[in-house]
């Protein structure tokens, strides 16, 4: 779709229009719910950056996007007007307040601690991002690699994690870990906590680095400068103590597949154009993204579904909690109008979409912590009628490479809800808290009991093998 002429058409409407990007309650999901194909409704993309997240400030010419509210006096005080469009204006403008200019770099390397899978914090000299071989890892045990040919070294590198916390967030986890769970079982959160998993780089992978973050790292004890890929932003906001998880990607890391033809079998993927994480002259199918655990990973992987908004042949979307499509042209309005503002380096990254949990008819915070619990395992599941909402297949392709269909798929043209992932397949209230959601929280509580960050680690993986038994 050409975005500027998709741009003008829809600002001329908001020009006769005097709706506001708020929807109106929001709808729920129906076992009678007709598959709906994407058109361009404009009516339905009215979801808008404001212009202070692009204010730059006088005195260092940087911009200084102020931080989005996010206690009782905000949009999510009243689960009962807030918007879909109230979600992905938080993710953005979270990330715009997190990449602002700080002392030469982003809030978020100034201001966040890094810490490792149990929440302890990693020793830095003058706040650099340290990575070492225990951070390449991602959660299904895959390893990601570039493709050679997109540097003049016709070398492969491989991808690399790190995790930061603010305050509030590293404070709760080290408040709650040690104790008995008797002690946090209706437990939550603090409103703000705050957490990021970003994917990494060595920037001789890239030929030409202009359009990515590069800063200064050590990686495996040796200085080296990194790019930027990938980011989780994982956010508390009133309502929600099952945190916002919203993430963003470089613009053109990968090609996508081709629902539009797909029709009873899959499309092999190819791309015109030479990618970091795909080679011009590749074909992929289904094994590129399945994951292979400790065996070699092709790099030769792509995105199944755009904005983590499943689909099914001839681009239908597929039956889900989360109505479409208001859901995807929020996301894809809001990406194009903060494009259109954005001027420095991070308007070469784009909002790939969150997903969060209906908590409408449940007190904040006891009673809807209760609910997390009482879902366990099953938060994930996105059939009509469930409490999942946003982006009910939400991914990151750096990040969550090789789960995008799940952990067991056999074809990519049948993806269905049975099997599909988001966020929530993994991250549950299922040991009996609403911090056991935290990943870093579990950790942090394997650490306070003399556990290693390895045992940590094969814990997790572990956990994620017994899940797929219940998805065959």
């Amino acid at each position: 779709m050409n975005n500027f002429k998709r741009l003008i058409g829809i600002l001329t409407l908001v020009v006769l229009m005097t709706t506001s990007c708020k929807d109106a309650k929001k709808e729920k999901a129906t076992s009678d719910q007709e598959l709906e194909t994407y058109v361009n409704t404009e009516a339905n993309a009215l979801c808008i950056a404001d212009a202070s997240w692009f204010t730059i400030d006088p005195t260092t010419g940087k911009r200084n996007t102020p931080a989005p509210k996010e206690d009782s006096t905000s949009v999510f005080g009243n689960n009962v007007t807030v918007s879909n469009c109230d979600f992905h204006q938080w993710s953005w403008q979270k990330f715009l307040w997190l990449t602002n200019d700080v002392s030469g770099s982003p809030l978020f390397m100034q201001n966040l601690i890094q810490v490792d899978n149990q929440t302890v914090p990693v020793t830095s000299l003058d706040k650099k991002i340290v990575l070492s071989s225990a951070d390449n890892v991602q959660a299904t045990g895959d390893i990601l690699n570039t493709n050679k040919s997109f540097n003049a070294k016709d070398t492969s590198y491989s991808v690399y994690y790190s995790i930061h916390v603010n305050k509030t967030l590293y404070n709760s986890i080290q408040k709650y870990a040690p104790k008995d769970k008797s002690e946090y079982v209706d437990a939550t959160f603090p409103i703000g906590s705050l957490e990021l998993k970003i994917a990494w780089v060595d920037a001789n992978a890239i030929e030409d680095t202009s359009s990515y973050f590069v800063t200064d790292a050590v990686v495996e004890g040796t200085d080296t400068k990194i790019a930027l890929l990938g980011m989780h932003v994982v956010g508390i906001v009133y309502n929600h103590p099952e945190f916002v998880w919203a993430t963003f990607e470089h613009n053109d890391l990968v090609p996508y597949y081709d629902w539009k033809s797909t029709t009873t079998s899959d499309i092999p993927v190819t791309s015109k154009t030479n990618k970091l994480l795909f080679d011009v002259n590749a074909t992929a199918t289904i094994a590129n993204i399945t994951s292979n655990g400790s065996k070699p990973d092709s790099t030769n992987v792509f995105a199944v579904n755009q904005y983590g908004v499943p689909r099914q042949p001839l681009d239908a979307f597929l039956k889900t909690s989360q109505t479409e499509p208001k859901n995807f042209n929020n996301i894809d309005f809001i990406n194009t109008n903060v494009h259109s503002q954005l001027t420095d380096i991070w308007n070469n990254y784009f909002y790939n979409g969150s997903i969060w949990i209906d908590t409408e008819h449940y007190s904040y915070p006891t009673k809807q912590a209760q609910l997390l619990v009482s879902l366990g395992g099953k938060l994930h599941d996105a059939s009509p009628g469930k409490l999942p909402r946003g982006s009910v297949a939400a991914y990151n392709i750096t990040m969550e490479t090789y789960e995008q269909l799940g952990f067991t798929p056999t074809t990519i043209h049948g993806q269905n809800l049975a099997g599909m992932g988001n966020c929530f397949s993994c991250h549950s209230a299922g040991k009996g808290s609403s911090l056991n959601i935290s990943h870093i929280f579990n950790g942090a509580v394997d650490n306070a009991n003399g556990h290693s960050s390895e045992k940590t680690k094969q814990k997790h993986l572990d956990e994620i093998h017994e899940f797929i038994k219940t998805m065959q």
